[in-house]
């Protein structure tokens, strides 16, 4: 049996979820055999687990008393969008003992992302706001800490296939042995995760469709109408009227929906409010 999990907390993810997701992931799950899983509350409520990002609470997926009858469990962030028309199964060719995951500098091939990082950094400069992004995964981890020199990939965490009998375990040490105790520049779970899994040699790379990252994306191939100012208030009004209304709301549209059709899985991790613009 397979699984596919996800984690909307509050009553405004969920909105977002069952307004943007649901559809279109049942028509996948339907589609090669999943199970759907929405999560609607923490699964660790101590007050450590409190004090975190509840984006740790995916290593925990492999230690419910429900996970033990899947063979395989997919986690999916749930500000994904899924284009279930040409898809394949995300475990297909994945070996049970590896977590299939994307490698996140490979996203356009590493050139291409490092120009986007370069715009994106320059960006979050001018704009002040806080980021620790890098131009290559050992300074990635560097700057969070994290000095091994040797594993030069990072795992994009917001997807995965994995397999409760085979990572239980070192979900459950990442988890336990790692703290979160930064802003969201340094990213949660993710280079924590991202280093235990290399270490161990239990990744498994997939097609990069399966987490497009739209961010990213956006910021390589349609700079002129993603990155706009927000040094001011003025700034964000005209940023917010411009989606709104005018050519700029219809470039991103179709930006946006071209980005659609290239993925399966399309991220759009911290711009969740460009979800609308989808039309399937």
């Amino acid at each position: 049996m397979k699984a596919i999990v996800t984690l909307a907390i509050g009553k405004k993810y969920e909105r977002m979820f069952n307004k943007y997701c649901r559809k279109n992931w049942k028509e996948y799950c339907n589609k090669f055999g999943y199970e759907l899983i929405v999560l609607t509350e923490v699964l660790d409520k101590s007050e450590r687990a409190s004090k975190r990002s509840p984006s740790w609470q995916k290593l925990l997926i492999l230690s419910q008393e429900w996970s033990n009858k899947y063979e395989r469990i997919v986690w999916v962030d749930s500000d994904i969008i899924i284009n279930s028309v040409n898809a394949y199964d995300i475990s297909q060719g994945v070996p049970l003992e590896k977590v299939g995951a994307t490698e996140t500098y490979s996203l356009m091939g590493e050139e291409i992302y490092s120009i986007a990082m370069v715009r994106l950094v320059n960006f979050w400069n001018k704009n002040n706001i806080p980021n620790l992004e890098a131009l290559t995964p050992n300074e990635y981890y560097s700057k969070r800490g994290i000095n091994y020199t040797h594993i030069n990939k990072l795992v994009q965490c917001g997807v995965f296939v994995s397999s409760p009998f085979y990572h239980r375990e070192i979900f459950e040490h990442i988890y336990n042995n790692y703290e979160d105790s930064y802003g969201a520049e340094w990213n949660y779970e993710m280079p924590y995760m991202s280093y235990e899994l290399l270490k161990a040699d239990k990744v498994h790379w997939i097609s990069n469709r399966f987490n497009f990252s739209v961010g990213e994306v956006m910021t390589a191939f349609y700079p002129q109408i993603w990155l706009k100012s927000r040094k001011t208030i003025i700034h964000i009004l005209l940023d917010i009227l411009s989606r709104s209304f005018g050519l700029r709301r219809r470039n991103l549209r179709k930006s946006l929906n071209n980005i659609y059709t290239l993925s399966i899985f399309m991220h759009f991790a911290a711009c969740s409010k460009y979800m609308k613009f989808i039309k399937r």
